[in-house]
């Protein structure tokens, strides 16, 4: 799948999402303005509506979260992963997963841009791409050049990649996509009667207030 084919996945979702929360409206105000429903015939009516389009809208946004993910693992496992024939070579996973626990302790660019290169010097792609894999996460930005000068066909992923964020790392912005819409009635009226507060701590002869025990 292309970027672009992800982003009118996402974009379809978005758009019955809000297709749902705009029919719930129209409909909630339909049934808000019906004068032959009580209040409790308005939310029994209403209640069973908002909870499918709510579950709707969920499953909406599980959908788009899914797919996302799922590019984004596809694009880090072609730029970042091994090939399927190093991945049957045990040495190889073990020296893959090394190099990604020692590029992970990486806190200083200067320490990164010099096992970078190091790694260049030695021929260990594996080491020089773990490297990569931790400095787009941390923004440095003269290791992503000098990689996509020697491998100049990881551009495409990695600007699909870097397009990713938008939906990865801005949660709010997102998430607002898919709020449900409100569920605006008044509760019946009729509430059950409270019980006084029992006179437990009340001495003879006086009688317990909100304020404290009145003699009586």
């Amino acid at each position: 799948m292309s970027i672009e084919a992800l982003q009118a996945e996402v974009q379809s979702y978005r758009t019955e999402a809000g297709q749902l929360s705009e029919d719930f409206a129209r409909t909630h105000a339909e049934v808000e303005n019906d004068r032959n429903l009580s209040a409790a015939g308005r939310r029994q009516k209403l209640e069973p509506l908002h909870r499918d389009v709510t579950e709707k809208i969920s499953a909406l946004h599980a959908r788009e979260k899914a797919a996302v993910q799922g590019m984004k693992e596809k694009l880090e496992r072609r730029l970042f992963g091994l090939t399927t024939a190093a991945a049957s070579d045990p040495a190889r996973v073990v020296s893959f997963r090394d190099a990604q626990s020692r590029a992970r302790q990486i806190e200083d660019s200067d320490d990164a841009q010099e096992i970078y290169q190091s790694a260049l010097r030695s021929g260990d792609d594996i080491m020089a791409t773990a490297v990569l894999e931790r400095a787009l996460v941390r923004g440095w930005s003269n290791i992503k050049q000098d990689y996509l000068s020697r491998n100049a066909s990881a551009r495409s992923d990695l600007d699909d990649l870097a397009a990713l964020a938008k939906y990865t790392e801005n949660g709010f912005a997102n998430l607002i996509n898919y709020v449900p819409p409100q569920l605006n009635l008044p509760h019946p009226s009729g509430f059950p009667d409270v019980p006084p507060e029992p006179n437990r701590m009340a001495p003879p002869g006086t009688t317990r207030t909100g304020i404290g025990a009145v003699a009586i």
